[in-house]
């Protein structure tokens, strides 16, 4: 919550944004207004937004912030903070977030419609059901390896959590030896759970390559769920669909740059 209210303040410096608004709370002095409230929750969606605006709990924690936030920010000018390089250069990257997100929500943002939010659940329902799965992993580097890892899992009394603790990349499987406990769909990404939801009790997959690696994958359980409805999963799939189109957005984007990568 505080870095959304450190966003909306940023935001409110680098614009200078002024207009009369209704006074919450003030700081040795210092009004902070509806408007700074707004400006605070300018980096949600606007349901999202409107949710934390209509609970009284929600707007309650939102302006305590706003004013420890206000504190903080006049205690850091006092020691002249804002002439630091670790402010200055803090500054220009988030200049630069800011520019690029806008370049996104000019090109994106308003073609997000509610309609196109149900016609992309009607297509992807099966994306938010409650169907779990437990399963066991082993993350490599190449595909090779996989492979490797793979044979050597499916042969006769092989110990899967074993293989996970000694060849795994993932730093949790020391921990916890490759399993992953109960996962359902919207908790991972989708190169990873469509062939584990398309599988069998007792099978083990792979390699599935994710940006993370290549997997080696064991279903140890399934349980069925639910599809929810709509209504139960909105700010998800709108959330889903965007992710979809800033994605899409990126491919069109870099046809057309020159990138070079050392």
């Amino acid at each position: 919550m505080n870095n959304l209210i450190k966003t909306g303040l940023m935001t409110l410096m680098l614009t200078g944004s002024a207009f009369a608004a209704q006074e919450l709370a003030n700081v040795n002095g210092k009004p902070l207004t509806d408007s700074d409230l707004q400006m605070a929750l300018s980096g949600t969606n606007e349901g999202q937004r409107d949710l934390m605006l209509r609970d009284p709990a929600a707007r309650k924690q939102l302006i305590q912030s706003l004013v420890d936030q206000e504190i903080m920010l006049q205690l850091a000018q006092k020691e002249k903070l804002d002439q630091s390089t670790e402010y200055k250069n803090g500054l220009e990257s988030y200049k630069r977030q800011l520019l690029a997100n806008l370049y996104v929500q000019k090109r994106v943002g308003n073609r997000l419609t509610d309609k196109d939010a149900q016609n992309y659940y009607a297509v992807h329902k099966i994306d938010f059901n409650t169907d779990q799965v437990h399963a066991m992993h082993i993350l490599l580097s190449t595909e090779a390896e996989a492979k490797r890892i793979l044979d050597e899992a499916k042969k006769p009394k092989s110990d899967f959590q074993a293989l996970a603790e000694k060849f795994s990349q993932d730093p949790s499987a020391k921990n916890n030896r490759g399993d992953l406990g109960y996962i359902q769909r919207a908790f991972l990404v989708k190169e990873f759970t469509d062939p584990v939801f398309r599988s069998a009790k007792g099978q083990i997959i792979g390699p599935i390559k994710t940006s993370f690696g290549f997997h080696v994958v064991k279903i140890i359980d399934k349980k069925p769920g639910k599809t929810l409805e709509y209504s139960d999963v909105e700010l998800q799939v709108k959330s889903a669909l965007r992710e979809q189109a800033i994605r899409g957005l990126l491919t069109e984007v870099r046809k057309s740059a020159k990138i070079k990568i050392d």
